[in-house]
């Protein structure tokens, strides 16, 4: 059997803080086959490599992203003196060496329109996994750069079809999930599945996991595996064949 892709979450953001460029680069030398990067719009438009809409869980501060201007982001100072990163900054570091996935905090579509425009304007369109939560999203980005590879992050399973006549390429599915009677159509097909491990119905916090949990995912033969800790997956893949695709295509290590 071939191992997953493996995707790292944020970054490296077992050790690193998440979506910064350490982190980044981190998950890069750990080996990391397409590194996570979120992204969120500021008061002025800019593409925002940031998780939550605020700031409390990083720093503290209850301040919302859609409020702050990006001089006001880029004043933001986190634990070690790390600075929140731009889209366009996490990007220009990644994809020179691998293959990002942009992950669309937002379901409107001007978040969209702002992601596909930065990542032409980086000429990275064939670098770039863009992850969207409805189908107008999907259906929106595939208009605008038809090369663009694009994940789901179904809202509902049973939507499945939506999402791929849209343009979907990979489907997201919540670790907890790969035993649900609702999910079971869409883990058993023939379609791409990437595994964002923890959260929903886990002991983990989301993209966290164990060994014993990583090897029954691998039990399920997803394409790819979203974590905190791509050493984690790599470790537990070592008796693995290498992934049996590059990470823009979809075969990502499901055969046998």
């Amino acid at each position: 059997m071939k191992r997953p892709l493996v995707i790292a979450h944020r970054g490296f953001s077992a050790r690193y803080i998440e979506n910064t460029l350490t982190a980044y680069r981190a998950a890069v030398a750990a080996g990391a086959d397409i590194v996570e990067s979120d992204a969120r719009l500021s008061k002025d438009g800019q593409v925002w490599s940031c998780h939550d809409a605020t700031l409390q869980r990083l720093i503290g501060d209850p301040r919302a992203i859609a409020d702050l201007t990006s001089s006001d982001l880029s004043a933001v100072e986190l634990p070690g003196g790390e600075r929140l990163t731009t889209l366009r900054q996490a990007v220009r570091q990644i994809a020179h060496e691998r293959p990002v996935l942009i992950d669309i905090k937002t379901d409107d579509l001007d978040l969209i329109d702002a992601v596909v425009r930065e990542v032409r304007s980086l000429k990275a369109v064939k670098q770039v996994w863009i992850g969207a939560r409805s189908a107008a999203q999907i259906q929106r980005a595939k208009a605008m750069e038809p090369d663009l590879s694009l994940l789901a992050f179904l809202p509902d399973y049973a939507i499945v079809r939506e999402f791929e006549e849209a343009g979907a390429r990979a489907f997201r599915v919540w670790e907890r999930d790969l035993v649900d009677e609702a999910a079971a159509p869409l883990v058993e097909s023939h379609r791409a599945i990437w595994v964002t491990t923890g959260g929903r119905g886990t002991p983990f916090l989301v993209g966290d996991s164990s060994p014993d949990s990583i090897r029954r995912i691998l039990y399920r033969r997803p394409s790819g595996i979203l974590l905190n800790d791509p050493m984690l997956l790599i470790q537990n893949c070592s008796g693995l064949g290498p992934t049996s695709a590059a990470p823009m295509d979809l075969a990502g290590g499901a055969s046998t």
